[in-house]
């Protein structure tokens, strides 16, 4: 097992971007990818992902089709964290569907039974993914269609419809007119209503449908809504007022830094931070939202937290955040406590590693400072997922967070991912999770201290229910002698 990554600040370069206003605005929020479930995994350091040299292969064959169920079948038998695999009888497994593996005729049909294998197990982090969709960033289906660029629009699934949560400032969407608590009815020819069936019926016989619904129904709608930049794409969307409006909106290039890590290719990370004027008068509370749990979040995180050391509190805003690299919960942790902790317990097949917390006692200017100890809030929904759940949960567990927001879904088994012969890829979970007090995140979430869900009417509003509850709180709770001060003179 790969040792975690030192997650120390490096220094005050910060290729992120961190903004700073008084301003109350809703946060951004994060484009989730109908690949969520590859970005979404808890990776375990950048050394642990493993690479194979294999082109995607254009022709099956059956010694290809046999080799690619073979590595599939061997990954989970040799690595899963349970050895009995609960009880799962996996040599039946294999004489089952390795007939049908070996006589696909083609490569849909192969992940058809790849994927029915994979299902058996009824647990997140273990998922079949085309090779050339992967790299294509699923853009609406089209391999053709390459591109991360989009409208402007962030979307999620409120009430049983796909609302606009967010419009991106200066978005080609935010310039047409378009407004937040819209409907998205259609995106060029699919009606959205037939694209969620589809996910509802592929969801049916799962008991944690309810929970997966709000992951996967706006991923996939913004995975059609993304391509080159400069292109555009029509979109039909329903007001308040439940007028039609149609538009040809142009994608333009999403903010962020571009990050390449292992086999998850190239993803958008960003840090933001601003300043949210309290009304009782008391030090501002400190806003920082990320995107995602990529290495290079790291001196982001600790200059906000630097600048927000006198706030009355702080808000991290994990909404829509996918996850990504479990350690580095540990070192953005470490802004938090005073002594030594852990977020709780990762257990393989023969070992147990904590997520041990130590305070980070040294600012981004390389001055002396004492971790913040005013109140905490975190922020998270139904899209919060893996390493965003073990941050969550962790704190939650230790009694140093309060949670707002809307339960997450429970996909929180660290992951790696790897190549396959015929060139597509295996995510396969290799450890459980257990938070400091033992609770199992996988299935089960993080539940909000305080439930605050987001509704149609808040968002036509323009209202943060999650976000203005936690404010509430920090008004009721926080000290302006709080004692996350600079230690120097």
């Amino acid at each position: 097992m790969v040792s975690p990554p030192n997650l120390e600040p490096t220094g005050p370069s910060n290729p992120m971007i961190i903004r700073r206003s008084c301003a109350h605005t809703r946060p951004r929020q994060a484009s989730p990818r109908w690949t969520a479930l590859v970005i979404a995994t808890v990776l375990l350091p950048a050394g642990a992902v493993v690479a194979q040299d294999t082109p995607p292969a254009s022709d099956l064959t059956e010694e290809l089709a046999a080799a690619t169920f073979d590595v599939v079948w061997s990954r989970i038998a040799e690595t899963h964290f349970d050895p009995e695999l609960g009880g799962l009888d996996w040599d039946g497994v294999r004489d089952e569907l390795r007939p049908q593996a070996v006589s696909a005729n083609s490569m849909p049909e192969l992940r058809r039974v790849l994927r029915s294998m994979l299902d058996r197990l009824g647990e997140s982090h273990f998922a079949i993914l085309d090779g050339v969709a992967a790299d294509a960033l699923d853009s609406g289906g089209d391999p053709e269609a390459v591109g991360d660029a989009d409208p402007g629009v962030t979307l999620r699934l409120v009430e049983g419809r796909v609302l606009v949560s967010r419009l991106r400032p200066d978005s080609p969407a935010l310039q047409a007119g378009v407004g937040e608590g819209w409907e998205v009815v259609r995106v060029g020819e699919l009606p959205v209503s037939e694209l969620t069936l589809e996910i509802q019926e592929a969801l049916a016989a799962r008991e944690d449908r309810d929970r997966l619904l709000p992951l996967y129904v706006p991923a996939a709608v913004e995975a059609r809504l993304r391509g080159p930049s400069g292109t555009d794409v029509e979109v039909e969307f329903r007001d308040g007022a439940r007028q039609q409006h149609l538009f040809d909106l142009s994608r333009d290039e999403p903010g962020g830094t571009r990050v390449t890590f292992g086999n998850l290719g190239t993803i958008r990370v960003e840090v933001t931070s601003e300043a949210i004027p309290l009304s009782t008068g008391s030090p501002d509370a400190g806003l920082i939202r990320l995107s995602s749990w990529f290495p290079v979040i790291v001196p982001a995180i600790a200059e906000a937290v630097d600048t927000h050391r006198q706030a009355s509190g702080l808000i991290f805003d994990l909404r829509g955040n996918p996850g990504g690299v479990g350690g580095l919960v540990m070192g953005i942790a470490g802004h938090l406590f005073d002594e030594s902790v852990h977020l709780g317990e990762l257990t393989t097949r023969e070992s147990t590693l904590r997520f041990a917390v130590n305070p980070q006692r040294v600012g981004p200017d390389g001055s002396r400072v004492t971790p913040f100890a005013g109140p905490v809030a975190i922020l998270v929904d139904g899209l919060s997922v893996s390493t965003s759940e073990i941050f969550a949960g962790g704190l939650q567990a230790l009694g140093r967070a309060r949670i707002f927001g809307e339960p997450t879904p429970g996909q929180a088994l660290p992951a790696l991912i790897v190549s396959l012969p015929n060139g597509d890829r295996l995510m396969h979970a290799i450890a459980d999770f257990a938070a400091p007090d033992g609770t199992r995140l996988e299935g089960r979430g993080v539940l909000p201290d305080h439930s605050a869900p987001l509704t149609r009417e808040a968002l036509l509003e323009g209202r943060d229910p999650a976000l203005q509850a936690a404010l509430a709180w920090i008004e009721g709770t926080a000290r302006s002698d709080h004692p996350g001060t600079r230690t120097d003179p």
